[in-house]
């Protein structure tokens, strides 16, 4: 039996909240950055978790997306607010995000891999996220 998008999304949506991910980042998103308006600025860090493609031929091949996001730091150099990632944070919860999604669950001739990660800087937000792509592979 072949899964949806929406089951794919479930399966890895559901492992990150009861991660050790979620534990240190526990604001997220399905599917999309959040709307941000002045009453509902952005806060801290949070993840956005979406679906990028559900191949279903012989060998099923679906791509999931796990960001998480960081404010940006913003230092002062030379009297100018300068702005830049905070590399250190990002490398911290990358490891959490890559001890948390490896487990990721799968059974019988299926499995889920991390295929790819992926630093990012926001243009239009003081933010930078860790892009890892989260790989399930059925045979």
């Amino acid at each position: 039996m072949r899964l949806t998008t929406a089951e794919v999304f479930d399966i890895v949506w559901d492992w990150v909240r009861s991660s050790p991910l979620y534990t240190v980042v526990p604001v997220m998103y399905p599917y999309k950055f959040p709307e941000v308006t002045p009453t509902n600025p952005l806060k801290g860090e949070f993840l956005v978790i979406n679906t990028l493609t559900n191949v279903v031929g012989d060998t099923q091949v679906a791509t999931v997306n796990v960001n998480i996001y960081v404010p940006d730091e913003t230092p002062t150099v030379n009297k100018v607010k300068q702005r830049f990632p905070n590399h250190k944070r990002l490398k911290e919860l990358t490891k959490v995000a890559y001890g948390s999604l490896q487990g990721v669950p799968a059974s019988g001739r299926m499995f889920f891999d991390l295929s790819s990660e992926t630093l990012i800087s926001e243009e239009e937000i003081p933010y930078s996220l860790a892009n890892i792509k989260v790989t399930l592979k059925k045979y």
